[in-house]
């Protein structure tokens, strides 16, 4: 017959003594008879304690037999019987003092009875009473209370910081600088094949303006839609499936043969493009403490730089010479722009498929309420960036935020309204509409001059090109009904022309360099605001520069590297002001409002031309100027952590 008891030792009996006093706790089936001193301990004493050290010192307590259940858990079975089960009975032992005479205690078997299997017995609570002077409700407490402290919650901050910086973000950079290429193939690419497409497709100045403004209308029309999915769906997803697609309908683009399916596909690469690159800001962001976010939004707008150097590097590579390629004569012919355009369209195909190698955003799955997901994202990222297993990631615990059930796509898109609605409310209304306007501006200026540079260059490199605006000047009407039209003759590019375009995006790599240093320390607005004001005032001297190329070329590479810079910092200056269940939503209607700048610049610029040499560019100068000193009225956010 075994002996089955459970019950807790508290030495803070009801009468204290000095000297040890004999307790008994019985079951309907056998008593424990045990020696307590109470003198000075005061703690309870559980089993899992004496499990893991049995031959401790205890203080004064002499004999010590098992806990509780319902406090601990845990059944100790076969413990001492008196006058009943002699079988399993051994001389006691006393932890840290030795055995009183006469006393005997059974050996303790955790889990297991000494002899037949039975099930445990609870001791009543009076005997409980009995022994402690405490209720069991009292016990309860007193045991939550010498427990292990649970650990304390961090923040998403705190998390991210602990993760440190190493191989993950070096990695996290890699994968994006094809994502960068991307998005300057996708929106200048055009401006390259200018000058080899205009006789194949009869293009003129404003029919180029109007190509190349598609593509950011695309842009402008899906911004809303990716920023409802994105933010509901998740990053990864949406880098993935975005750059991906956009990828496919950038190849059908570039075997386009007439003027209307270049204008379709430009519109609809446009319009899958801009989903992904939005949320990529926003990712990157959030994958680096407070501390690098925004010198790594900056590095990633050097990516953009280095993209829009290599892009000219290589329309030189495939432009330079005059070849086609002939598969059905007369309908569809491959012309050296579009053998150029089909290299970069599989630039976002590539870039889709490396994104399935990165995790979905920490901070997303915390916003969803899915923590446990999120931390394994932050040990793993924690792993990768030290060495160490990822089990010794510091953190152990999240806060819960805001927890939200991940909707499908249509219920994604129907919630979009009830997410829109805070993002134009106190206190981010505001400054969404001062951010926008201030992008579009920005962009009005920077993007205009960009994407027409590299024609702007092929004019200035003719022959008959004394100067500027000499270059650019409206070419002569046409002939009157019945008199010949004149043969097309395209400008003529050489490697000159397009070393100039790669200098321009070069010229911007010191920029960032410095800004790197004093973004932190001058603030992003007092950078936004003054890379914009001296952009201005550059732009507005370009006319005045005569026919010296090298001039030329060195104003607007200073000019686009101000006016890049600022809308780095600004897009720092977006991502710390809005929340993570609006961020993304409020990047997208802020790179929105910046193609709609570059829209109107890309199609006014042509217009303006019809004028004078002049008009254009002191209207590119005073937007650029005004945006610069409205840059003030933001609020500071450096080093501002993420909510």
């Amino acid at each position: 017959m075994s002996c089955n008891i459970s019950a807790i030792v508290y030495p803070a009996l009801r009468k204290r003594t000095s000297q040890s006093t004999t307790i008994e706790i019985c079951s309907n089936r056998c008593c424990l008879r045990s020696d307590i001193n109470a003198r000075r301990s005061t703690a309870p004493v559980f089993v899992q304690d004496i499990e893991q050290n049995p031959s401790a010192n205890y203080g004064d307590i002499k004999i010590i037999s098992l806990t509780y259940k319902s406090v601990c858990g845990t059944t100790v079975r076969g413990v001492s019987a008196r006058g009943r089960s002699r079988r399993s009975c051994q001389p006691h032992h006393r932890l840290g003092a030795p055995s009183p005479a006469g006393s005997r205690t059974c050996a303790m078997a955790v889990g297991q009875d000494a002899g037949a299997a039975r099930p445990a017995e609870e001791i009543p609570h009076d005997h409980l009473y009995k022994v402690t002077g405490l209720s069991s409700t009292n016990l309860q407490k007193l045991a939550q209370e010498h427990a292990a402290p649970e650990p304390e919650a961090a923040d998403f901050e705190e998390a991210i910081a602990a993760t440190g910086y190493g191989k993950f973000n070096l990695c996290l950079m890699l994968c994006s600088l094809p994502a960068f290429f991307s998005a300057v193939s996708v929106t200048s690419s055009t401006s390259y094949i200018f000058s080899r497409a205009q006789c194949d497709m009869n293009l003129s100045l404003l029919d180029m303006g109007t190509v190349t403004a598609m593509t950011y209308g695309g842009m402008i029309s899906s911004a809303m839609v990716w920023g409802f999915l994105s933010d509901t769906l998740g990053r990864r997803q949406i880098m993935v499936w975005g750059f991906f697609c956009s990828g496919l309908v950038e190849l059908t683009a570039a075997m386009s043969q007439n003027f209307a399916t270049l204008l379709v596909m430009r519109f609809a690469s446009g319009f899958l493009f801009n989903g992904p690159f939005a949320v990529l800001i926003s990712y990157i962001a959030e994958l680096h403490r407070t501390e690098l976010r925004a010198r790594v939004i900056l590095l990633s707008s050097l990516f953009y730089t280095l993209a829009s150097t290599t892009l000219p590097l290589l329309a030189w590579a495939l432009l330079d010479d005059q070849y086609t390629i002939t598969i059905y004569p007369g309908y569809f012919v491959l012309h050296s722009w579009n053998i150029f355009l089909l290299t970069t369209g599989l630039v976002p195909l590539l870039t889709g498929i490396v994104f399935l190698c990165l995790p979905e955003s920490p901070k997303f799955h915390m916003s969803r309420g899915r923590n446990d997901e999120a931390m394994a994202t932050f040990r793993k990222i924690y792993s990768l960036n030290t060495g160490k297993p990822a089990e010794e990631f510091p953190i152990k615990k999240l806060v819960e935020e805001k927890q939200e059930r991940q909707r499908g796509g249509v219920a994604a898109l129907r919630g979009g309204g009830a997410q829109l609605a805070p993002l134009f409310r106190a206190p981010y209304g505001k400054w969404l509409l001062l951010m926008c306007v201030l992008h579009a501006g920005s962009m009005f200026g920077s993007n205009t001059v960009r994407l027409w540079y590299p024609h702007l260059a092929a004019m200035l490199g003719s022959d008959d090109a004394d100067s500027l605006c000499s270059a650019i000047a409206p070419s002569a009407p046409p002939p009157p009904d019945g008199g010949a039209a004149p043969p097309c003759l395209p400008v003529h590019t050489d490697m000159h022309t397009y070393l100039q375009s790669a200098a321009v995006g070069a010229g911007s790599v010191l920029t960032y360099g410095i800004g790197g240093v004093l973004i932190n320390r001058c603030g992003k607005k007092l950078v936004t605001g003054f890379c914009g004001i001296a952009s201005g005032v550059l732009l507005a001297a370009l006319p005045s520069l005569g026919t010296s190329s090298v001039s030329v070329v060195t104003v607007v590479t200073a000019a686009l590297a101000l006016t890049a810079l600022s809308a780095a910092s600004m897009s720092s200056i977006a991502v710390d002001l809005f929340p993570t269940a609006l961020r993304v939503m409020a990047m997208a209607t802020f790179l929105m409002c910046g193609r709609l700048g570059t829209i109107t610049g890309a199609v006014a610029f042509p217009a303006l031309i019809e004028y004078g040499c002049i008009p254009p560019f002191i209207t590119i100068a005073a937007v650029l100027g005004v945006c610069g000193c409205a840059c003030y009225l933001l609020p500071n956010t450096t080093l501002k952590k993420l909510e």
